[in-house]
C-alpha cells in the first residue's frame, strides 16, 4: 500500500516557487508507527518498506519540497508518500501515524545510522537528536519557520537520559480509505498562527523558552509545556485523491 502525502496553505497549493500571497521554504518530517484502524477499531500496523532511500524498518522521512526558489536548504529529491504492507482484514476507517523519531533511535550518531536517519541536514547536533519536522512558508512581507524535535532533554551529547517533553505528534484521520484518499498538510494552519503577516519574522525551535511557539504546537495537537499529544492536529486532514 502506498499513502500519499501533500502541502497546502490556507486551504491553496503551495510550492517552492510560489506565489507571494505564500511560498513554501521547507517541508520535511519523520514518521512512525502508522496504524490502521478498522470499522469495528481493530487496529493493524503497516510495515514499511525499507527502500534504501526514504524508509527503513522503523521510520520514514516525508520530503515535500524540492530545492527550488525559496527552498535554498533543500534538495532536488522528493518523497510525497509512506510504502508499506498490512495485514488484509475489514473495511478501514481510519490511519494514525506519529511524526517524529521514535525514542530509541533518537540519540543515536548520524554517522552510523541507516537512512533516512543519516540525513545530516535532520540531525539536531547540538541537541543530540533528530528535527522531527522543518517548515516554513515566506509570504511577500514576512516569514515564518518551524523546527521541531524533543526538549527538555537530560544528559550530554552521546548520553541522553531522556527528554521530559518528547514533543512528537500523533496524527489520527477518520474517515480514511487508504486506497483512496491522502492526508494533507496545511503550513498555514501550522505557522498562520504565528502572526505571519504583521512583517516581524518569527521562528520556533521548541524550547522550552520560546512561548510564541505555543500556537504552532496546538496546530499539531500538542501541549506547549509537557510536549504530549493532547488533541487532534488541526494542521493535518484527509482529502479524496483527484
Amino acid at each position: 500500500m502506498e499513502i500519499p502525502f501533500e502541502v497546502r496553505f490556507d486551504g491553496r497549493s503551495i510550492a517552492c516557487s510560489g506565489a507571494p500571497s505564500g511560498a513554501l521554504t521547507d517541508l520535511r518530517f519523520y514518521v512512525h508507527d502508522v496504524v490502521l484502524i478498522d470499522a469495528d477499531g481493530r487496529e493493524r500496523a503497516v510495515r514499511l518498506e525499507p527502500d534504501g532511500v526514504w524508509q527503513n524498518a522503523a521510520v520514514a522521512l516525508l520530503d515535500l519540497e524540492d530545492g527550488t526558489g525559496t527552498c535554498q536548504n533543500g534538495t532536488p529529491q522528493v518523497n510525497r508518500s509512506i510504502r508499506g504492507t498490512v495485514r488484509s482484514g475489514a473495511d478501514v476507517r481510519g490511519l494514525r501515524f506519529a511524526i517524529g523519531v521514535p525514542d530509541r533511535l533518537n540519540h543515536g550518531d548520524p554517522m552510523r545510522a541507516e537512512v533516512p536517519l543519516s540525513y545530516s541536514v535532520m540531525h539536531w547536533h547540538w541537541r543530540s537528536g533528530y528535527k522531527f519536522m522543518r517548515a516554513g512558508v515566506r509570504t511577500a512581507g514576512d516569514l515564518a519557520w518551524l523546527h521541531l524535535g524533543s526538549a527538555k532533554c537530560a544528559g550530554s551529547i552521546g548520553a541522553i537520559d531522556g527528554c521530559a517533553a518528547p514533543n512528537r505528534p500523533i496524527v489520527e484521520l477518520a474517515p480514511f480509505d487508504p486506497a483512496k484518499d491522502r492526508v494533507i498538510i496545511d503550513v498555514g494552519v501550522l505557522l498562520g498562527p504565528s502572526r505571519l503577516d504583521d512583517g516581524t519574522p518569527w521562528d520556533c525551535q521548541s524550547g522550552p523558552g520560546e512561548t510564541q511557539c505555543a500556537q504552532v504546537f496546538g496546530a499539531l495537537g500538542l501541549e506547549f509545556d509537557s510536549g504530549r499529544t493532547v488533541g487532534s492536529a488541526p494542521a493535518f486532514s484527509a482529502e479524496r485523491r483527484r
